[in-house]
Formats: structure tokens, sequence, C-alpha cells
């Protein structure tokens, strides 16, 4: 061990410090974090809120057998890591700050995965996932040790599906993603990483040592083209290969449980096979039907904008034919829950201007008018 880096800090000494932390931290039951996340808003994805619901409860569940009532961790299950696939805009990196960032209050972090490469290389060391998480922990790394990381575009770290590296063949270092791949396999189980204490690229920086056995990894990928390529390699379950054709290459797909848990289909889209095995969960996210993105509108976008127009003294009212109208250019674009907001703004764009330029405006008023968006400013 470098003269800059201390000594691993989960020593019994140290784990102490973290008593109050895990007893201060709520244990609600999966239906309770349910309800919770049901009340922030969050829409459709029953099967994910569930099984993310589970793995919370029993992630808090476990820190406080093992802190407050000294459960050997040999007589319990490790933390469980958790894979979300599912289309852009569904709600997967949503559900884990509504769960573990907003709701259980534990140290998270969202990593965007494209900025990093292998060790020498231009870009991020993977390392600096956990640097991340310690300023996420106000820069204590003892919190940091029982946080949360999300790693989002999970699905670009794929290897370009180049067959001779799974043969065995690709012995050089390679910075399509599959250099990262191997990084991340000690720390996705249980291991002691060296993780520096600023985000630079010196080597010189401090640095700390933290444990990954109580930091759960939920990855998440739109994974696009997955399905088609199902169909072209014939790994799929429950369906002929008729059923595939066409559609499937658009980004708004579905999978189905038995897709995402047949291992072979990712390993066709480029990863190794013991990077899935660290993932003790594989959840499917489902495209987000109509009446879904209606009610995201209603219930998370809308209101902030009438928020916004009422601090400015006007009375925002957008009708419903514009509300659907929004929500079809989403599903047009296939863009999901992320692309209504953008759509919203596009067609409110002009009228804002003229509200906000008229110093006597009260109301707003954004309505159909041969199939286009007008305004009225009174």
């Amino acid at each position: 061990m470098s003269s800059g880096t201390r000594a691993v800090f989960h020593s019994d000494g140290r784990e102490k410090q973290l008593l109050p932390y895990i007893e201060a931290l709520p244990l609600h039951t999966p239906r309770q974090l349910e309800t919770k996340i049901r009340r922030h808003g969050y829409v459709g994805q029953d099967l994910a809120v569930r099984s993310t619901a589970l793995m919370a409860y029993r992630h808090v569940s476990r820190l406080k057998k093992i802190y407050l009532k000294a459960v050997p961790r040999e007589r319990l299950p490790e933390k469980t890591n958790l894979l979300f696939v599912g289309p852009t805009g569904c709600g997967k990196t949503h559900l884990v700050e509504i769960l573990f960032r907003s709701i259980l209050n534990l140290p998270t972090v969202i990593v965007d995965m494209t900025t990093y490469s292998e060790t020498g290389y231009v870009g991020q060391d993977v390392s600096s996932i956990l640097t991340r998480l310690i300023y996420a922990s106000d820069l204590n790394p003892l919190t940091a040790s029982v946080g949360i990381v999300c790693l989002d575009e999970f699905d670009k770290l794929s290897s370009g599906q180049n067959n001779a590296v799974f043969a065995g063949a690709g012995t050089t270092k390679d910075v399509s993603g599959l250099g990262v791949q191997r990084e991340l396999l000690k720390m996705l189980e249980s291991a002691d990483v060296s993780v520096p204490m600023e985000l630079s690229h010196s080597d010189y920086a401090p640095k700390t040592v933290i444990s990954t056995r109580d930091i759960p990894f939920v990855a998440c990928g739109a994974f696009s083209g997955l399905k088609g390529l199902m169909e072209r390699t014939g790994e799929h379950i429950g369906f002929g290969r008729a059923g595939l054709t066409g559609p499937q290459d658009r980004i708004a797909v579905s999978y189905t449980v038995d897709e995402v848990e047949l291992t072979r289909n990712f390993l066709n889209f480029g990863f190794l096979p013991e990077l899935l095995g660290r993932f003790g969960r594989i959840i499917p996210f489902c495209s987000l039907e109509e009446e879904q993105l209606v009610q995201i509108l209603h219930l998370n976008v809308l209101g902030r904008f009438v928020n916004e127009f009422r601090q400015e003294g006007i009375e925002l009212d957008v009708e419903k034919p514009v509300l659907r109208l929004v929500v079809n250019e989403s599903l047009k674009k296939e863009t999901g829950a992320r692309g209504i907001e953008s759509s919203l703004i596009r067609h409110l764009e002009d009228a804002a201007f003229e509200a906000f330029s008229q110093p006597r405006a009260s109301r707003l008023r954004l309505m159909l008018k041969d199939g286009a968006v007008d305004y009225l400013v009174t």
C-alpha cells in the first residue's frame, strides 16, 4: 500500500462510528417502500418497483443485523446488485433516485459510464466511481461504504460484439468497454478498493480504501438493438421469430423476464459472462404507454410549469388536447417520459416569451387550433 493510502477503514474500531448512522436508517417494509415510491409520483413498472423495494429493504435490514445485532456476515446473504434493462425514458434511474436518495436518504451516486475507460487510456479511472460516492457522502468514507452506486448507460460498455475476445484471443488492452468491464468485476463483488479522495488524474491525490461488500450496484441500460440481435441469433424465449420482425429494432421496446434472464443474449451484445454473473437480479422495464405518459405529464411535469407561471402572477392553463399532442409526440420519438418535458417546452416557448413580456398578463391558455398548438395571453 502506497504512502498516500490510509489503512482499510472498516476495522472494528472504525465500524463502531457507523452505529448511530445505521441505527437512524429507516427500516420500511417492501410494501411501505412501494407506497412511498408511488407517492413520489412514480408511474408504472410494477415488477421493477416491487423487486427494487425488496432489495432496498434487504439492504437496510442486512446493515442493521450486521452493525446493530452483531450477526456474523457469513450467516447472511451477500449484498445484491441489480441490472435494469429497458428503453430510454422508462424510469430506470428515476426509480433509483426516488428510492435510495429521497426515501431512504442513503448516499447515492448516478454515474454516466460513457465517461469511463480502461486504466491507462484517456478518461476516468473506474475507481473514481467510488470517489463520487464519497462526495455524495459529504466526504465521509464510512457512510459511503453503505451507499448505492447507479451505473447509468451501462450498455455503452459493450465490447462491440468482438467474438475473438470471448474466444480468448483478446489479450491486448481494449478501449471499447471490455477493459472497463474487467475492472468492474472485482468492484461489483466484495473488494477493498484504493479510492482517490479527489476527482483528478493525479497519481499523488490522497487515497483511502473502501470495501464494496456493503455497496449495492444498480446498472441501467437501454440496450438498444438487443431485441433485433435476439431475432438474428435466435436467442429468445416464448414466441416465434416472426413475432420479432421489424419493430423490435425500435428504441421503445419491452423485454420479458425470460429474455433478460437468458445470459447469452447479453454475451452476444458484448458483455463478459463473469460480469453478468455479478448481478443477482436482471429486471426488465417496459416502454411506457400513452395513459402512463399522460399521468406522468400531469404529476411530474406540468405542475412545475404551472408553479413557475404562478410565481410570475400568471395562471397557466394547458387544455387536454394539447397534453395529448405532447404525449403522442413523445411516443413517436420513442423517448418515453424524458421527451415529454422537452416537447411541452417547445410548444410553450413562444407563449411564455409573450406572457413574460407583458407586465399586465394574468392568464396564459394553450389550446389546439387546426391541429397545431396556439395560445392566448390575457
